[in-house]
């Protein structure tokens, strides 16, 4: 039996096929930068050699097939992504899944919150009742024969979300636009919140969390999803909560510290999660597994060059009970 698997989140910035606009403010690709772009991601998640691995800023299921057919360790994995972007109408990133090991049931898609949320912005008639992008479930079999739920998401950003025909140098505008990006952050984190409670609730499966949350571990929406309490309040019992793998990692180099929380290895603030259930703490005797590491795979190059992402690669190794 297979000891250790990988999991892994990757956002890789805006994959959508050559000639195709995708943001108003950015050109489309060249057939020459594409090439360069789903050679690179294909190369690094080899790199990763994980055995599952979320995806965010997705525009296209073909471009990720391209990328998937250039790697060498993922031609037979479980591809996995509810593509909904068709021209003409405006494209949209979305999440995916893929997989080396079995799917021990149906894949699905959420796009509306669950129980009937919904908040109306400030100042605005909009309503929002579904996530910003479309939250992917799906279970796979580990190696030991347990069956571990997974979700991939992809938190609202931090851009401000302006109304039309204001000013946007006046600060009370932008404090405005600011206010409904983090309440729409929110609301998609409670939104996971709520789903992950409520399949725990009716199936009692360990899970697992990969994703960009736009925001580092201890933020107030990050809090949301993983289901930390404030320190007046009675703690969750720990079948509801989730545990960061970067701070529960037993790996003897890693050093945690004021700034670790908060920092990839390189500076950059760590938005980019991968939470799991309780059955891998020590509290729990590590039921399904113990989380041995976790890195922030760094990328080579110039940030700013579109072939590259603007996020490192999660990756997280686990010791299978």
């Amino acid at each position: 039996m297979q000891q250790e698997i990988r999991l892994a989140t990757f956002n890789v910035r805006n994959l959508v096929l050559p000639e195709i606009a995708y943001y108003d403010d950015l050109p489309p690709y060249t057939q020459e930068e594409y090439e360069a772009k789903t050679a690179w991601i294909a190369e690094k998640i080899d790199q990763s050699d994980a055995d599952v691995i979320g995806f965010q800023e997705i525009f296209s299921k073909q471009a990720l097939n391209d990328v998937v057919a250039k790697t060498r360790h993922y031609r037979e994995a479980h591809l996995i992504c509810f593509d909904r972007n068709h021209l003409p109408a405006a494209l949209k990133p979305q999440v995916a899944l893929l997989s080396r090991f079995p799917l021990a049931g149906s894949p699905q898609t959420h796009q509306l919150f669950p129980r009937q949320f919904q908040i109306t912005l400030p100042i605005t008639d909009t309503l929002i009742n579904r996530f910003s992008r479309p939250v992917l479930e799906a279970p796979v079999f580990l190696p030991n024969g347990q069956i571990l739920n997974i979700y991939v998401v992809h938190l609202k950003s931090k851009r401000p979300d302006f109304v039309s025909f204001v000013n946007k140098s006046d600060p009370y505008q932008y404090g405005l636009a600011a206010l409904r990006s983090l309440m729409r952050r929110a609301a998609d984190a409670l939104g996971v919140r709520a789903l992950v409670a409520e399949f725990r609730q009716n199936n009692a499966l360990p899970i697992a969390i990969l994703g960009d949350f736009n925001d580092f571990s201890l933020a107030v929406s990050t809090r949301i999803v993983t289901g930390e309490e404030h320190e007046s309040e009675q703690p969750l019992s720990p079948f509801y909560r989730l545990y960061d793998c970067f701070e529960i990692q037993s790996d003897p180099d890693h050093h945690m510290n004021n700034l670790s929380q908060f920092l990839e290895e390189n500076g950059t603030p760590r938005i980019d999660h991968i939470f799991v259930s309780e059955e891998f703490t020590e509290e729990s005797g590590f039921l399904t597994g113990k989380i041995k590491k976790m890195v922030y795979l760094q990328n080579d190059g110039d940030p700013d060059n579109p072939e590259l992402s603007d996020h490192s690669l999660a990756l997280v190794t686990i010791e299978l009970k």
